[in-house]
């Protein structure tokens, strides 16, 4: 069974985590620890220095404290984040904002704030404040717009995790409004996504990170007049699946940025590289697309390989057409086999003491030297141990000769050796080995006599 926490104030919590600190760290015996004069913790005069970005976080905090606790202790806090705690009241919400003159960021995710305003209370102005997180609070409509009534200058806006399956207008819009969470959400028509755009004129980010949206139902013209600024769009895990619900947002001129992962529409492309390409030879205006930029280089390709892909479809998107007009009708790719040359077709040159063969042949170039050599065994009428073999390429280089002759002499396969279609094989056999001493009977020939007079006669010139 878990084990309850003790409610306490904002004041309380603020105690319980930061006037422990220097209690809290190891005692090294061989060592001293710095801490500096400004650190966060309790000073000798018995007050409490607190940081200016506080996290409060899973304390069981239920209110504000007495009036007063909180202006002291926090008259230089600029962000405040009281994620995970019991906060069900907004009038202690309230009292905690009007205490803090300089905050900026106020986070009450999970807190239990489903309870409208009551009429009777005064909500504080609160113009400082930039970011604005309502995460998991189930908050109704009425009182965000409430609530953003007086703090005009709130710029981002998160909302997930709410249960919203619709969404309620105010009488006014807001267009301080320029980036806005929605994750986790139950909207599952467009037209009330539409009215997000309405009530926030002015958004620049949209992030709607598994909410079950269908394909686009609204007209083109009312998506288009719903989102007039917005450049960042996150439908991650939504239910769009038409290529041409995707196609729709093309008339967002302002829109450069998408993230869509997991989404049905790209459930049939296996292919990550083609679902990528796809996707931006949809969308003409992107220049990012799932955190990665697109370069014109890459734009022109996925272009490319979009008209290709349907090149032979009987039915074409409406984008076909509009590709045809900057890329022409592209060719198909040509089929380039680059699988390894198994066998050259070589003429083969056996040249004995007194008479010359010669044989034309389709060699297997992935056999190895020894093994060519017992191959020929038969043909020559000597053991591979005696034969020699050249390699004659028959290219011609600059001077109009012969490129290149090599004796192989390396057991590796005859590919390796770089042996293709035209070119010649001698095969010469190899002279008697002499003597590694000499002896009366054989006394050494002269220096300047050849040693054999066929090899001589036969002596590769390199």
């Amino acid at each position: 069974m878990v084990e309850e926490k003790p409610a306490l104030s904002l004041p309380q919590a603020l105690w319980q985590k930061y006037s422990t600190i220097e209690d809290d760290l190891p005692r090294l015996s061989s060592s001293k620890i710095f801490i500096a004069a400004n650190a966060p913790g309790k000073t000798a005069s018995g007050t409490l220095r607190l940081p200016p970005v506080l996290a409060v976080h899973n304390f069981g905090i239920t209110c504000g404290g007495e009036e007063g606790e909180v202006s002291r202790l926090c008259s230089q806090v600029t962000e405040l984040d009281i994620t995970q705690n019991c906060i069900s009241q907004w009038q202690e919400v309230f009292k905690i904002m009007q205490q803090i003159p300089h905050l900026t960021f106020l986070n009450l995710c999970n807190n239990p704030l489903g309870c409208d305003i009551p009429a009777e209370l005064d909500i504080p102005s609160c113009p400082q404040l930039r970011h604005l997180v309502l995460n998991s609070t189930q908050v109704p409509w009425k009182t965000v717009y409430n609530i953003l009534e007086q703090t005009p200058n709130v710029e981002e806006l998160h909302l997930s995790m709410n249960n919203y399956s619709s969404v309620d207008q105010p009488p006014r819009p807001f267009p301080n409004i320029k980036i806005l969470h929605f994750n986790g959400n139950n909207l599952q028509s467009w037209t009330e996504v539409c009215k997000l755009g309405k009530t926030f004129p002015n958004l620049v980010s949209l992030v709607m990170h598994e909410v079950p949206l269908k394909d686009i139902e609204a007209p083109m013209e009312q998506l288009q007049q719903s989102f007039l600024c917005l450049q960042k769009l996150n439908i991650s895990n939504t239910g769009v699946g038409s290529w041409e619900s995707l196609e729709k947002f093309n008339s967002l001129q302002q829109l450069k940025d998408v993230r869509m992962l997991g989404v049905p529409l790209l459930d049939d492309i296996v292919d990550e590289k083609l679902r990528r390409k796809m996707v931006i030879a949809r969308m003409p205006h992107i220049v990012r697309l799932n955190g990665s930029s697109v370069s014109e280089e890459e734009r022109e390709d996925a272009e490319r390989a979009f008209l290709r892909h349907f090149l032979d479809s009987e039915v074409k998107p409406e984008r076909y057409h509009a590709l045809v007009g900057v890329h022409g009708v592209l060719d198909p790719l040509v089929d380039i086999d680059l699988t390894p040359q198994t066998t050259a077709h070589v003429k083969v040159k056996f040249e004995g003491e007194d008479h010359e063969q010669v044989k034309v042949m389709d060699l297997n170039i992935q056999q190895t030297l020894k093994e060519f050599k017992k191959s020929l065994k038969d043909w020559v009428g000597l053991p591979p141990n005696k034969i020699r073999v050249i390699h004659v390429d028959t290219g011609i280089n600059f001077d109009g000769h012969v490129c290149y002759q090599e004796e192989l002499k390396y057991n590796k396969t005859l590919y390796a050796y770089h042996i293709k279609d035209g070119d010649e094989i001698l095969i010469w056999a190899r002279p008697p080995s002499l003597p590694s001493s000499p002896s009366k009977k054989n006394p050494p020939k002269s220096a300047s006599a050849p040693a054999d007079k066929f090899q001589a006669k036969k002596e590769l010139k390199m």
